[in-house]
């Protein structure tokens, strides 16, 4: 919900959501082709930038977001940096702990470094896009591009039922904690049983009464909604040709 109040909040909210896509996917793209420590740096800089100059997001937010997603790469690319075995390694630093020796080499650091700054800003680029630009937007987007009308209209679906089911476990929570359905360890795992079972009973509910009321409605197997207006950024290609540049410059230069 959060994701969403900056999304729509965000001052390129309504510049044409095609724009902002094609940005991001040719941000990943680079860092996947380039392959550098620099260029992922560079793209997780310029997302950055982006986000809060022209985008009006506040700075410590998508920094925020951005550290936590660099802890859980950090711990994912560590499984590649340091190698555990039954033998000492021949290069780099090794140490043993019992039967098994720790250590890394400086192929394999190197390797994790490539891998973690590819990752950022492949997320960092990821961020933008779902910080600047609405789930509908991008669903419009979708749809300008001839994606089969059967996947959209599950998406519209799905992203509706995020917040619906939301709510509905929200009330339900309230209420058992109302009745102290959650004051020892075991009334509480019950409690959460009790509301899992409860929310999906509610959920198949709400599909069956969404089914009824789309039926009702003449629904042919296409959800048809109004597109919405957008707005062509003058700046956006000079914007675009600057991000590339630089990364370019930084997988030649450095």
């Amino acid at each position: 919900m959060r994701v969403d109040h900056y999304a729509y909040s965000s001052r390129v909210r309504v510049v044409d959501p095609t724009y902002k896509a094609g940005l991001a996917l040719l941000v990943i793209l680079l860092c996947l082709v380039l392959d550098r420590p620099t260029v992922g740096l560079v793209a997780v800089a310029w997302m950055w930038v982006l986000a809060t100059w022209w985008g009006g997001l506040p700075a410590l937010t998508f920094g925020r977001i951005l550290l936590a997603e660099a802890v859980f790469l950090l711990l994912t690319v560590a499984g590649v940096a340091v190698t555990v075995s039954t033998t000492p390694q021949a290069v780099g630093w090794s140490r043993n702990l019992g039967p098994l020796w720790v250590g890394c080499s400086p192929a394999s650091l190197e390797t994790a470094l490539r891998l973690a700054t590819r990752a950022l800003g492949g997320t960092a680029a990821m961020n933008f896009l779902a910080l600047t630009t609405p789930l509908v937007d991008l669903i419009d987007a979708l749809r300008r591009f001839r994606t089969p009308p059967l996947l959209i209209d599950l998406m519209n679906l799905v992203y509706r039922f995020i917040f619906t089911l939301l709510e509905s476990a929200t009330r339900m929570r309230t209420a058992q904690e109302s009745r102290l359905g959650y004051v020892d360890r075991r009334r509480g795992m019950a409690s959460a049983a009790a509301l899992a079972t409860q929310l999906l009973a509610d959920c198949y509910q709400r599909t069956h009464r969404l089914q009824v009321a789309l039926d009702s409605r003449g629904y042919t197997g296409s959800l048809r909604v109004l597109p919405s207006p957008y707005e062509t950024d003058r700046g956006f290609l000079g914007l675009a040709s600057a991000v590339v540049a630089t990364m370019l410059a930084a997988r030649v230069l450095i």
